[in-house]
C-alpha cells in the first residue's frame, strides 16, 4: 500500500512540475511575440521619423528660398522705383530739347524766306539788264537751291473718332508704321480727348508688334508717367514687362510684372502678370 502511494505521490510531483514548465513555455511566448511586436513598432516609428525629417527640411529650403526671394524682390522694387523717379527728370530735359530745336527749326525757315525775298528782286533787274557789245556776257553763278520753309501740320478735317478709327484700322491690318504716325499726329490735334491715352498705347503695341521693345517700352513708360490712372495703364505695365522678357532681362521684367500686381491686383492684367512671375522664377 505505501508503495502505491508513493508512486502516486511522485506521479503527481511529476505532473505538476510538467504543467508549471508548460506554462512558463508559455508565458516566454507570450514576451516574445510582445517583443516582436514592439521591435515592428519602433521600426515604424523610425520610419516615420525620417519621413518626417525629410519633410521638414524640404520646408526649411522652401522658407529660405521665399526668403531670398523676397530680398531681391525688394532690391529690384528699390531700383525701380528709383529709376522711375529718374524718369520724369529725364522725360522733361528731352521735351526742352524738342522745344527748342522747333524753334530753332523755325529761326532758320525764317532765315531762309528772308533772304530768299531779299535776293529775288535782284536777280530780276540783273535779268532785266541786257549785255553791252563790249562787254562779255558774264554767266551768273548757279544759284543752290534752298529747302522750302517748314509749314504748319494742316488744321484736321476729320472728327477724334474717325482719325482715330483710322488708325487703329491701319493697326490691325499690320501697316505699324502707318498708324504710328496716324496715332503720332492723333495726339498732335486732339491732346484732350479721352482716347489720347489709348493712342499712345497703340503705339506701343505698334512698336512691339514690330519687335522694337526698346521702343515699345519708351512708349509704355511714357503712356505710365503722363495717365497713371488711365483704363490702359494696367496693358501698359503688363506689356512693358512682356517686352523685357523678349530682350532677356528678367530681373526688370520680374520688377515690372510685380508692380503691376502691386498697383492693379484686380485687374485681369494682374493674373496675367502673376503667371509669367511664376514661369520665371520657376526657370
Amino acid at each position: 500500500m505505501r508503495r502505491k502511494s508513493l508512486g502516486a505521490f511522485f506521479l503527481a510531483v511529476l505532473t505538476l512540475a510538467a504543467a508549471g514548465q508548460d506554462k512558463s513555455k508559455k508565458a516566454y511566448e507570450l514576451v516574445y511575440d510582445d517583443v516582436q511586436v514592439l521591435k515592428q513598432q519602433v521600426q515604424e516609428l523610425r520610419v516615420r521619423l525620417d519621413r518626417n525629417s525629410e519633410e521638414i527640411r524640404a520646408v526649411q529650403d522652401q522658407i529660405k528660398t521665399l526668403a531670398d526671394l523676397v530680398r531681391q524682390s525688394i532690391a529690384g522694387q528699390s531700383g525701380v522705383q528709383e529709376g522711375l523717379r529718374a524718369v520724369p527728370a529725364q522725360y522733361q530735359d528731352i521735351l526742352r530739347k524738342l522745344d527748342q530745336l522747333t524753334l530753332d527749326l523755325q529761326k532758320i525757315s525764317a532765315d531762309l524766306a528772308g533772304r530768299t525775298l531779299q535776293t529775288a528782286p535782284a536777280v530780276a533787274a540783273e535779268e532785266g539788264k541786257k549785255p553791252s557789245p563790249e562787254a562779255p556776257v558774264k554767266t551768273p553763278p548757279e544759284a543752290k537751291p534752298q529747302p522750302a520753309p517748314l509749314k504748319p501740320p494742316p488744321a484736321p478735317t476729320m472728327s477724334p473718332q474717325e482719325a482715330y478709327s483710322m488708325a487703329y484700322n491701319d493697326y490691325l491690318k499690320g501697316n505699324y508704321d502707318l498708324a504710328i504716325e496716324s496715332f503720332k499726329l492723333y495726339r498732335q490735334q486732339f491732346p484732350e480727348s479721352p482716347l489720347a491715352d489709348n493712342a499712345l498705347y497703340w503705339i506701343g503695341e505698334c512698336r512691339y508688334s514690330q519687335r522694337k521693345f526698346e521702343e515699345a517700352i519708351d512708349a509704355f513708360d511714357e503712356l505710365i508717367l503722363a495717365y497713371p490712372q488711365g483704363d490702359k495703364a494696367a496693358a501698359a505695365h503688363l506689356k512693358k514687362g512682356l517686352s523685357f522678357i523678349e530682350l532677356g532681362r528678367k530681373p526688370e521684367a520680374l520688377a515690372a510684372l510685380k508692380i503691376l500686381v502691386a498697383k492693379y491686383p484686380l485687374e485681369e492684367e494682374s493674373r496675367i502678370a502673376q503667371d509669367k512671375i511664376r514661369e520665371l522664377t520657376e526657370k
